[in-house]
């Protein structure tokens, strides 16, 4: 195999294929869940702010509840152009946008913000994270809440035995796979995703691309301490997909601040 220089911008690459890649991800209940946690705290809310919301599948299965005005980032233009496309397709009325959510600049303010999928864990150090929330407090209503989501090392531990190594035949003769590694120690999930091409006639496969991701994955009590720092208050700490309170056994939790 020849092999390119790896890709340093996340999803830039992966945008071409990212939602066949997580197809097997159910969205729409995340995106219940997510209206779940805003009718238990902000029954109210209206106008949503969505960050890192990658090819726009979640903010797009909230639209269809017919009740949230919304406005969805990301820092990829990749992912934010099929965004746009699957919105276009559906005539969508949502707000795509290209936005580092670590420089929200937005002349709205919002009754909800919210990021999924452990997009959190891209933050490796507290002054990073410290400096998402004191973005997101600038663009929130009085009263708004902020919800999130991240990972444990539990999780890390656990999805290594099907993440790593993992491969997909997204057409004939391109494949995608994923290599999963998880340093202990360091708390440093590394996910390293190939596109590759069969040749036709010597049936060798050569890299297409290939991006490399590290996430940090934190514990619930750091990232208490964390927000602590910030000036939010915890409103809650949910386990998983669930109403109910995260514990030592969590593999996802889901904040919800104020």
């Amino acid at each position: 195999m020849s092999k390119p220089a790896v890709e340093k911008r996340h999803y830039s690459v992966l945008a071409e294929i990212y939602d066949e890649v997580m197809a097997d991800v159910d969205y729409e209940t995340w995106a219940d869940y997510i209206d779940e946690i805003i009718l238990e705290h902000n029954p109210e809310a209206e106008d949503l702010l969505e960050l890192a919301c990658g090819t726009g599948t979640i903010a797009l299965s909230l639209e269809e509840l017919d009740c949230y005005n919304i406005t969805a980032t990301d820092g990829s233009p990749e992912m934010v152009e099929k965004a746009i496309e699957k919105g276009e397709k559906v005539h969508s009325e949502i707000d795509f946008q290209t936005m580092n959510f670590l420089d929200i600049h937005l002349n709205k303010n919002f009754d909800v913000v919210f990021m999924v999928f452990d997009s959190i864990n891209y933050l490796h150090s507290e002054e990073e994270i410290l400096k998402l929330h004191a973005q997101v407090k600038n663009v929130l209503k009085p009263g708004g809440i902020f919800i999130y989501d991240f990972t444990t090392p539990r999780n890390s531990r656990k999805a290594i035995k099907f993440l790593h190594n993992h491969q997909k035949e997204i057409s004939k003769g391109i494949r995608y796979f994923r290599e999963s590694s998880f340093d202990g120690k360091k708390r440093i999930h590394t996910n390293h995703f190939r596109i590759v091409k069969e040749n036709p006639e010597t049936g060798m496969d050569s890299i297409v691309t290939e991006e490399k991701h590290q996430q940090k994955i934190y514990t619930q009590a750091e990232m208490e301490a964390t927000i602590k720092k910030t000036d939010f208050t915890i409103l809650q700490a949910y386990d998983g997909f669930e109403l109910r309170p995260a514990h030592a056994k969590s593999l996802r939790i889901t904040m919800v601040l104020q």
